[in-house]
């Protein structure tokens, strides 16, 4: 069968790039394919996935939902959606969601292969370029895990929205309207992935500078649009990160405690950037950066480096537009992060891979540059300077991906690199602690606490591990430093409120329970807790009327109704239980253990309709 839009020019085009796509995939499926056993992680893949009831299912409720939200101080509806898709596939298992990471993290390497087939240059230089997107060590963290999804994908429409603006550009006056309509959405749906898609009308206008088209002027009315789409999702992104949005998180302040400080943070840091690049060893999942108030020897020395990069960047871009821009890209890329917008880190992994673009481009002038020389020149650089760096990083992301494969494995490491890091220990202390290896947990919590007394995340964990073993005197205490820190911590106020429970002082209990309801008043957690309070002292209106304010909600959740169930059933109002019961049996309530054996709910136990129902749905 002939297919007319494939001519026989087409067709042998297509065979030309089979062996270099090929081998592409073939590398880049053997460097990451272990991480498909992998684990969900302790890192924000529990905010995400899997405790995020929203994304669990491609329903509308949740399509609005996650269009009307944000998440972990993020507006990315394009991510949760995604991950919907996954879990309609796959349902909770980590594997199917790293596997379309690396879907995606592979079209981006072949969409920037193309791009750079477009620059006009070879197939083995673009190939040598795409695989050192696809292959350095500093992408693993990007596509090995699953919350950050939303980098990959903002990186894709990124990328076909400069393939639609290429379009659209070498168009014929008058043509090319579907190019940059398809441009301009793709460029939206990136932002709405994640907001370092805001430096694409930068780039597009250096595009035109360095690749200028014949017989067309720089024209900068047909960036308007990016520019709106790129300010709107600007706003939107720092007003996420409001503290009422950002789950009461006090505001990002300067690193240095001011911009002059921040600056001089900055430069040493964008030095290690490009030591990362070059020697990519110790990478880790929490670096410690030395702060520079002042123009020490550090900062003036990073100067000095940063200066040279700039002068040899204009020697590029005399020498070769297409150089200076892939080094310009580079730097472009580092903006989003150089905190002009205050961040929480200084440093990461998955800060380089908008960057590496630029990076790419740069060994692909380099390979292509080297294509000229003589044939023993040729094969006497072009291994050592290509092919074996390329198997080295290959090399060593495979190593990276096996750090990557659950929380304990991840935060051990980088508690080795970054020793002095509270938080690594913290979350390594966490990982522990969601193993039931609680002796491992209580030495990491505490070497954690070493480092920053007031770390409130451990003060919280680790007085909840307390607790959780029965150890209350040791609770109270952490509990109570944490309440000192900061009074307002939920979480805090409710496992307090727990430890009085459970020392029978009610009094004290409320007061803490209804602390954190007057700071939070649409938490479920709390006002169940506050009705199982009232239940204990026999007040048992009281207790309804808390459950009735959580019905209230909508959620249709079943352990409401369960404990109206029980509530209806102490206070000897056996209809109205058994209404409860048949409720909470068609919200999915499935515990038949505490339907049989729970005493508050022996009235029932004699009644016809609790065993039919019983029988119906426990057959």
């Amino acid at each position: 069968m002939k297919f007319p839009y494939l001519d026989n020019s087409r067709l042998k085009n297509l065979r030309l790039h089979l062996w270099p796509v090929a081998l592409l995939l073939v590398v880049t499926a053997a460097v990451y394919v272990r991480m498909l056993g992998h684990s969900f992680l302790n890192w924000d893949d529990t905010l995400y996935v899997t405790r995020n009831t929203s994304i669990q299912g491609l329903t509308w409720h949740n399509i609005r939902t996650v269009f009307s939200s944000y998440y972990v101080g993020n507006y990315a509806p394009i991510q949760m959606l995604s991950y919907m898709l996954d879990y309609t596939a796959w349902g909770l298992w980590p594997g199917g969601f790293l596997l379309n990471n690396l879907l995606v993290h592979t079209l981006n390497g072949l969409l920037v292969y193309r791009l750079l087939l477009k620059w006009h240059f070879d197939r083995l230089s673009a190939a040598i370029g795409a695989g050192l997107f696809l292959l350095h060590p500093v992408q693993v963290e990007t596509v090995a895990w699953v919350s950050q999804r939303k980098t990959l994908l903002a990186m894709f429409f990124f990328l076909l929205a400069w393939e639609g603006y290429d379009r659209y550009r070498n168009s014929p006056p008058g043509k090319g309207r579907f190019a940059y309509a398809a441009s301009i959405t793709a460029l939206v749906l990136a932002l709405l992935a994640k907001s370092v898609a805001v430096i694409f009308p930068l780039v597009i206008v250096l595009y035109d500078i360095c690749f200028p088209v014949a017989d067309r002027r720089l024209r900068l009315t047909d960036k308007i649009p990016y520019v709106l789409a790129a300010a709107g999702c600007a706003a939107i992104s720092i007003h996420s990160q409001s503290p009422e949005f950002d789950g009461g998180r006090v505001p990002v302040g300067y690193f240095g405690g001011s911009p002059l400080g921040t600056f001089f943070v900055m430069l040493p840091v964008l030095c290690r950037y490009v030591g990362m690049l070059v020697w990519p060893v110790n990478l880790s999942a929490e670096y410690i950066f030395p702060l520079h108030n002042s123009l020490d020897v550090t900062v003036f020395a990073s100067a000095l480096l940063l200066i040279g990069l700039i002068f040899a960047g204009i020697r590029l871009y005399v020498y070769s537009q297409r150089l200076g821009f892939c080094f310009m890209l580079f730097w472009i890329g580092i903006l989003p992060v150089s905190q002009i917008i205050p961040l929480v880190t200084l440093i990461n992994d998955r800060y380089f891979y908008f960057p590496m673009i630029g990076a790419a481009g740069l060994a692909c002038a380099g390979a292509s540059i080297l294509q000229t020389q003589p044939v023993i020149i040729r094969l006497k650089l072009f291994y050592p300077m290509f092919i074996i760096p390329l198997l080295l990083l290959s090399i060593l992301s495979f190593h990276r991906v096996s750090v990557w494969r659950n929380s304990t494995t991840l935060w051990s490491d980088a508690v080795i690199k970054s020793p002095n890091s509270s938080r690594s220990w913290g979350n390594l202390g966490e990982a522990y602690d969601s193993s039931v290896q609680w002796q491992s947990a209580l030495t990491a919590y505490g070497r954690g606490l070493q480092l920053n007394p007031s770390n409130t995340e451990i003060l919280y964990n680790c007085g909840y591990l307390y607790l959780s073993m029965g150890e209350y005197e040791k609770a109270h205490e952490l509990l109570t430093r944490l309440l000192n820190f900061n009074p307002n911590h939920i979480r805090g106020l409710v496992a307090l409120g727990n430890i009085h429970v459970y020392r029978l002082n009610f009094i004290e209990a409320e007061r803490a329970y209804k602390r954190a309801y007057s700071l939070q008043p649409d938490s479920f957690e709390v006002l169940i807790k506050l009705g199982n309070l009232a239940v204990l002292e026999d007040r048992f209106d009281l207790a309804r009327g808390y459950y009735d304010q959580a019905e209230a909600k909508g959620w249709n959740d079943p352990e409401v109704a369960y404990q109206i169930l029980c509530v209806e059933s102490l206070a000897g109002r056996v209809d109205v239980a058994l209404v409860w019961l048949e409720k909470a049996l068609l919200r999915g309530y499935r515990d038949n253990y505490k339907l049989l054996n729970n005493s508050e709910l022996a009235p029932l136990w004699a009644e016809p309709q609790f065993n039919q129902l019983m029988r119906k749905y426990f057959p």
